[in-house]
């Protein structure tokens, strides 16, 4: 469990200031164009409450299956961290799409791009950090 703890929150601040990158750059200005196409529908500022909370739960899920799948060094945990992004926001950034017409194809391809390198960063944080802990 202390290994848990301590990823936890190496990891989530670390994914967290590297995430503020694309968040202001890519994510902030598409988020305020989407609230004036979609006013009443897309918020102007996303609402960190929620934000915090989808955070923590997918942080918690990539924890356990790195663990459970004995993720335990930068290397593999990059390398996992790269196809655990893509293949969460594919899913995700498609799914959205089959259910509103909001985003666009170029926003999804991005988004997971992005993902995708976050994923790779935040795998390696963790699996350095089962290793260094566990």
């Amino acid at each position: 469990m202390k290994k848990y703890i301590i990823t936890f929150f190496i990891g989530f601040i670390a994914t967290g200031l590297i995430s503020a990158i694309p968040g202001i750059l890519f994510y902030g200005p598409e988020q305020a164009e989407l609230s004036k196409l979609f006013p009443g529908v897309v918020n102007e500022i996303p609402d960190p409450v929620f934000i915090l909370i989808s955070g923590i739960a997918l942080f918690i899920l990539w924890i356990i299956s790195f663990d459970k799948m004995g993720i335990n060094n930068l290397k593999n945990g990059a390398m996992t961290g790269v196809w655990y992004g893509a293949l969460t926001f594919t899913f995700f950034g498609f799914q959205f799409m089959a259910l509103t017409n909001i985003v666009s194809i170029q926003f999804v391809l991005t988004d997971i791009f992005i993902s995708s390198l976050i994923g790779a960063f935040q795998g390696s944080i963790i699996g350095w950090s089962l290793g260094k802990f566990g």
